[in-house]
């Protein structure tokens, strides 16, 4: 009985044996193939990002079985011969013959074999970073972090010079006087749509001050013109523009408005306010006190 046991446990491991030679053999050809696919894609159709992680994924999956079949048909030939060899040797070895020589901190090891699935997974990641390499490194299908983080950093500027382009970014901090014909075309739609009823035509005032001379309620430059546009002087009955115009237009319309500095048409509202001087160093509303000092001055 034995015997037969012992011929059919022969045949069984002999079957085995040739079909995890034959699946290593499929594998391998598979493997090489899918391999020269991705390395050599047709000229005139380039693949697909999809269709190149099918293909490396299908390669990697193709170098697992390989070792997988490789690591099973050797754990079964390690076990056989190991059982055989115990078998004859009769010995069964202690914990103290399986000890090295060597500890750390008191702590011991045996001579212990890792478990197949453990060097399995060990392989594997081996693989996957022959494979990430290929991918990333040789073949250069995706790119790698910094090439990611510079395409997003150019993607980000660009977002941001449109984003300046329609006025989005534009605030009091950052806001210049515009020179440009076309910008002051549209600040001038602007003012006669939504200005000319308080302002008057020419920025000669009515209900509002008048925009042409040299003193302000508020300040002037296109700092505090942008300010008092924006933000508006409910009690007085300006509405705030922010509202209904966005950044853009609100330079425009301030860069217009300032456009009127000199002008002095003969229907000119009185002045109103104090005499505002631009700074070179910054655009803030000069001290009433401070001005007429300075004028005192130059009158001397």
């Amino acid at each position: 009985m034995n015997q037969i046991i012992k011929k059919i446990m022969k045949i069984n491991l002999k079957r085995i044996s040739f079909f995890l030679h034959l699946a290593i053999l499929i594998s391998a050809s598979g493997t090489v193939s899918l391999f020269a696919q991705v390395a050599a894609p047709p000229a005139d159709k380039p693949y697909t990002e999809t269709t190149t992680f099918f293909i490396l994924g299908a390669l990697l999956f193709g170098l697992a079985i390989i070792f997988a079949a490789i690591m099973i048909f050797d754990v079964k030939e390690r076990d056989i011969q190991a059982i055989k060899a115990e078998k004859k040797r009769k010995i069964i070895l202690s914990d103290e013959q399986l000890l090295l020589d060597h500890d750390y901190d008191g702590i011991r090891e045996l001579d212990n074999k890792l478990p197949s699935w453990y060097m399995f997974l060990f392989y594997l990641t081996i693989f996957f970073g022959i494979v990430y390499m290929i991918n990333y490194h040789v073949l250069g299908k995706n790119n790698l972090m910094y090439d990611e983080y510079t395409q997003e950093m150019t993607d980000a500027q660009m977002k941001k010079e449109e984003l300046t382009k329609t006025g989005v970014l534009i605030n009091i901090n950052n806001v210049t006087e515009l020179k440009d014909p076309a910008d002051l075309q549209k600040g001038k739609e602007i003012f006669t749509t939504n200005c000319i009823p308080c302002h008057g035509v020419n920025g000669e005032g009515t209900v509002g001050p008048n925009l042409t001379d040299i003193y302000w309620i508020h300040g002037g430059g296109i700092k505090n013109v942008f300010n008092i546009i924006s933000e508006g002087v409910p009690a007085k009955g300006m509405i705030t523009w922010k509202t209904q115009l966005n950044p853009k237009q609100i330079q425009q319309v301030a860069s217009y408005t300032l456009t009127f500095a000199g002008t002095n048409p003969s229907n000119g509202k009185a002045p109103e306010g104090t005499i505002w001087v631009d700074s070179t160093t910054n655009n803030v509303k000069k001290d009433s006190v401070s001005v007429k000092k300075d004028t005192v001055k130059s009158k001397k």
